[in-house]
């Protein structure tokens, strides 16, 4: 008995400074964006946000699903990890050509096509360490890692707060980036000796069936924001990814919360599935209502910006299949279904792309969050639709 509680602590501690370690990069931007809405403006904060989303949307372009398809392989033949990750981020970076020559020669990103190369090299590069330390749950070390970037970041932006522009602003997420990638290099290359540098162009190949999906399923989840920065004006496109970054944070619990128990989940019968989805749609009524009462409090009071009833309730209705979603995409990999998950969210994009642009284009902030809450509710439903009518057809 002590043994088995003794595992199920060690269990959990695993899973909350996992939590705990993903959770904080979400933090860094929402302390990073109070930082700036406070003590400088909203409208600067609005023009890194244009930066901030499409340089995510050049990082999921970079990633080519890497995470996923390396620990898979890592765990098939755990005696060469070293040399399938060298293998992977080498293929990868020829990636960083033509997203180069889409940020030298698109009129986006206004005079500072340097700093955003170099930004989203840096991302590239440390976003890459992420699968050996999910591997080698390095969970606290990273946790360090973040801390002490966050701390950097601060303190060089208070270094010079007073000259703060986009341009220096960029240089000093620049420089908490380097910061980060030296210490992933010096803690976890250590161990990287007598490699080959070759390179494998099939590892994009191989890595596709993961890259598509996630690609989709990002989409999916951000296509508001990609119109928003269309769209939105500066001070309204700011406010909208503060307000994006807690919805973040209530996807991210939703998911940590039912974690721990998945194992037990993928072993339950269909009676006892269908009776704790019921129970987690229930549970995620009252987690979107505490989520949005938190929400209301910090982005009244302390970020002093105002949103509308309708927007909360927007954004309520949002989180309250969040914990659903989680269970019914976790029933889909239990059956051995995820190819659908990617056919239903390609469904649910093709419709969110064409009505986000009149919604978002006459409604501003509440046609976006109406796009992202009815991209919610559609995938489960699709999801949840065809699971339950394959289970009555067997």
């Amino acid at each position: 008995m002590m043994r088995q509680k003794r595992k199920l602590f060690k269990r959990l501690k695993t899973i909350s400074l996992y939590g705990l370690s993903q959770i904080l990069g979400v933090f860094s931007i929402l302390f990073l964006s109070l930082i700036i809405v406070k003590f400088k403006s909203v409208e600067l904060w609005g023009e890194y946000a244009e930066i901030l989303i499409w340089s995510n949307f050049f990082l999921l372009f970079l990633s080519f699903g890497n995470h996923d398809y390396l620990l898979k392989n890592f765990s098939k033949s755990p005696s060469s990890i070293n040399q399938q990750w060298t293998n992977n981020i080498l293929v990868r970076s020829l990636l960083l050509i033509p997203s180069a020559i889409l940020i030298f020669f698109t009129p986006v990103f206004n005079g500072l096509e340097i700093q955003i190369f170099l930004l989203i090299s840096l991302l590239f590069l440390t976003q890459s360490f992420k699968v050996l330390i999910v591997y080698h749950r390095k969970f606290l070390f990273n946790i360090w890692v973040e801390i002490g970037y966050n701390i950097c970041l601060i303190a060089f932006v208070f270094l010079i707060l007073e000259s703060l522009d986009l341009k220096k602003l960029i240089l000093v997420i620049i420089s908490a980036q380097v910061f980060k990638l030296i210490c992933y290099l010096v803690f976890l290359l250590k161990g990287f000796q007598n490699l080959k540098f070759q390179l494998h162009f099939n590892e994009l190949k191989k890595s596709s069936p993961f890259f598509i999906p996630l690609a989709v399923g990002t989409i999916r989840t951000k296509v508001d924001a990609y119109y928003g920065v269309h769209f939105f004006s500066v001070i309204n496109l700011s406010k909208y990814q503060i307000f994006l970054s807690f919805l973040a944070l209530a996807q991210m619990a939703s998911s940590f919360a039912i974690t721990p128990y998945l194992k037990n989940f993928y072993r339950s019968s269909n009676v006892i599935i269908n009776r704790v989805q019921k129970k987690f749609f229930i549970y995620g009524w009252i987690f979107a209502l505490l989520m949005c009462g938190i929400m209301f409090i910090v982005i009244s009071k302390i970020y002093k910006l105002d949103f509308t009833l309708n927007q909360y309730i927007l954004a309520f209705m949002f989180m309250v299949p969040l914990f659903l979603h989680v269970l019914i995409v976790s029933e889909y990999y239990k059956k051995g279904e995820q190819n659908k998950i990617a056919l239903f969210a390609s469904i649910v994009v093709a419709l969110q792309i064409v009505s986000g642009y009149f919604l978002i284009k006459f409604w501003d902030i509440d046609g976006a969050l109406l796009l992202k809450t009815f991209g919610q509710w559609a995938i489960v439903g699709f999801l949840w639709f065809w699971i339950k009518q394959s289970d009555k057809d067997k």
